[in-house]
């Protein structure tokens, strides 16, 4: 009894680990990655424009509220991009790291999550917070190409799984088409 209590309790483990790394691979799943990454480049893009005061904000208050809201958003957004990355190092192991755009959306990822958190002092971290936005701007530009690159990964899945089907199509028609002959020459 022991024995099957750990044989289904390793069945629905294995079981959760597909069904994670088929959302990890799924069309739904990257277009919300997209509306993410889409949605931190604004996020990215006005906090660059306060930093460099191209959008002023006369009032402090309102000016300390919009950072604040952004970095808050942006802090919330990068962690749904480490779970992310968590979450794929430990579905695909060692498969993820042989991908030179996995490994890198996960190193830009991290870094940009701890310039985030750094606290600012002075010019140097004005500096430092301009060159993390522009991090994330690469940040950003990974991503796309990482999605553009998974949907490629999945039409070419598909087009071979179909490929599969139509040669073992072809070699059933070429066993009927033997039997309608041997079948004619018997007769």
């Amino acid at each position: 009894a022991v024995v099957s209590t750990q044989s289904t309790g390793t069945t629905r483990c294995e079981r959760l680990h597909k069904e994670v790394e088929e959302v990890l691979e799924s069309h739904p799943f990257h277009i919300i990655v997209i509306v993410l990454v889409l949605v931190d480049l604004v996020i990215v893009t006005v906090e660059l424009l306060i930093d460099l005061e191209i959008i002023e904000i006369h009032d402090e208050k309102e000016k300390e509220h919009w950072e604040h809201g952004l970095h808050f958003s942006s802090i919330a957004i990068l962690t749904v991009f480490l779970c992310e990355v968590l979450l794929k190092i430990y579905i695909f192991r060692s498969k993820f790291f042989k991908n030179c755009f996995e490994v890198f959306d996960a190193v830009v990822v991290l870094i940009s999550f701890i310039l985030d958190l750094l606290p600012s002092v002075g010019t140097t971290a004005a500096e430092l917070i301009i060159i993390g936005r522009l991090w994330r701007v690469a940040r950003i530009i990974n991503g796309i190409i990482l999605s553009l690159n998974t949907a490629k990964d999945e039409e070419l899945k598909a087009l071979k799984e179909e490929n599969e089907k139509l040669k073992e199509e072809v070699e059933e028609l070429k066993a009927t088409i033997e039997n309608l002959k041997n079948g004619s020459v018997s007769g």
